[in-house]
C-alpha cells in the first residue's frame, strides 16, 4: 500500500467518523425542527449538548488531511464548489451559535428555526458535493447533486433517529424513544427507497452496496424488535457502506496529485503523536456522556 493510499483510506476514516457522529447532530436538528412537544426537543438538546462541537473535529482533519495529501484536489474542490461549501459553514456557525443562544433568550422561536433550518443546509450542501464529484458531475445543482443532498441529509436524519432511541430511554422516558423508534423506522424506509434505486441508476456495482442493504434490512428489523442497542451498530455500518460505496464508485485516480513521500511521513508522524491524545479523549467523551441517572431509570421494566 502507497503513502497515497494510506492517506485516502485516513480521510475516508475521517469522513465517516464526520457523518456517523456530526451527521447524527445534523439530524438531530431536523428532528428538532419538526417536534411539536418540548420534551422531545429537550431530549436532542440533552444528547447533543456535550458532543455538538467536538465532533467537528473529524470535518477539520478531514479538510486539513486533503489539503495536505492531495493539494490539488483540495484546491480544486474548494475552488469548484465554494458556493455549496460556502453555505454549509455558514450553516455550522449558524446552528452552534443558535444553539447556544437559543437556551437563555426570552424568545426561543427563531432561534429554533434557525437552527433546524442550518441543520438541513449544511448536510444538504455536503452530501451535493460529495455527489457531484463521486459521479463527475460539473455542478452542485445537477441531479445528482439534488440526489446526494437530499440522501445525506436523509442519512442523518435516520442516524440521529436511531440514536435518540437510547438517550430518550436513559433520561426515563418510554414514550419518547418509542416516538424516536417511529422516525428511525420511517427515516430507514425513505432511505432505502432513496439509496437502492440511486446506486442502479447511477450504476454503482460496488458489493458495498449490498453490505448497506443487508445492514439496513437488519436495522429495521431490530427495530421492530425493539433492540435499541444492536441497531445502533447495524444502523451505522448501513450508512458508512453508502459512503464507502460511493467513493468506490468516483474512481478518482490521485496518483499524480498526492505530495511527496517525505512530506506524508511526517504528516503520518504527527497524527500519530496526535491520536494517543485525541482518540482516547474523544472516545471518554462519548463514554462519558452516555452515562447519567436515566440509565438507572431505562432498565426498570
Amino acid at each position: 500500500m502507497s503513502h497515497g493510499d494510506i492517506a485516502l483510506s485516513l480521510i475516508l476514516l475521517g469522513l465517516s467518523a464526520y457523518l456517523l457522529f456530526g451527521g447524527a447532530d445534523f439530524g438531530a436538528g431536523l428532528w428538532h425542527l419538526i417536534a411539536r412537544r418540548r420534551a422531545e426537543k429537550e431530549v436532542v438538546e440533552h444528547a447533543m449538548g456535550p458532543l455538538w462541537e467536538a465532533n467537528h473535529v473529524w470535518l477539520i482533519f478531514v479538510m486539513v488531511m486533503t489539503w495536505t495529501a492531495f493539494p490539488p484536489v483540495f484546491a480544486e474542490v474548494m475552488s469548484a464548489h465554494w458556493v455549496p461549501l460556502s453555505l454549509a459553514a455558514l450553516g455550522i456557525v449558524a446552528r452552534g451559535s443558535t444553539f447556544v443562544f437559543g437556551k437563555t433568550a426570552p424568545d426561543r422561536g427563531s432561534y429554533a428555526w434557525t437552527f433546524g433550518l442550518s441543520s438541513v443546509v449544511t448536510p444538504y450542501c455536503l452530501g451535493a458535493v460529495a455527489a457531484t464529484i463521486a459521479t463527475g458531475s460539473t455542478s452542485w445543482l445537477s441531479p445528482s447533486g439534488v440526489y446526494g443532498g437530499i440522501l445525506t441529509t436523509a442519512l442523518c436524519a435516520y442516524l440521529a433517529a436511531v440514536y435518540l432511541i437510547w438517550d430518550a430511554l436513559r433520561l426515563g422516558s418510554r414514550s419518547l424513544s418509542l416516538r424516536f423508534r417511529g422516525y428511525a423506522l420511517i427515516s430507514g424506509v425513505v432511505v432505502g427507497v432513496l439509496a437502492i434505486p440511486g446506486a442502479v441508476a447511477y450504476g454503482v456495482h460496488s458489493p458495498l452496496l449490498l453490505l448497506s442493504v443487508i445492514a439496513g434490512t437488519v436495522s429495521l428489523a431490530l427495530l421492530v424488535r425493539r433492540s435499541y442497542l444492536a441497531v445502533r451498530a447495524t444502523g451505522a455500518l448501513a450508512v458508512v457502506a453508502v459512503l464507502w460505496g460511493a467513493a468506490e464508485m468516483a474512481g478518482l485516480d490521485l496518483e499524480s496529485t498526492v505530495a511527496q513521500d517525505a512530506v506524508l511521513e511526517l504528516v503520518f508522524a504527527a497524527l500519530g503523536v496526535g491520536a494517543v491524545i485525541l482518540v482516547p479523549s474523544m472516545v471518554w467523551l462519548y463514554v462519558l456522556f452516555q452515562r447519567g441517572p436515566g440509565d438507572t431509570a431505562a432498565r426498570r421494566p
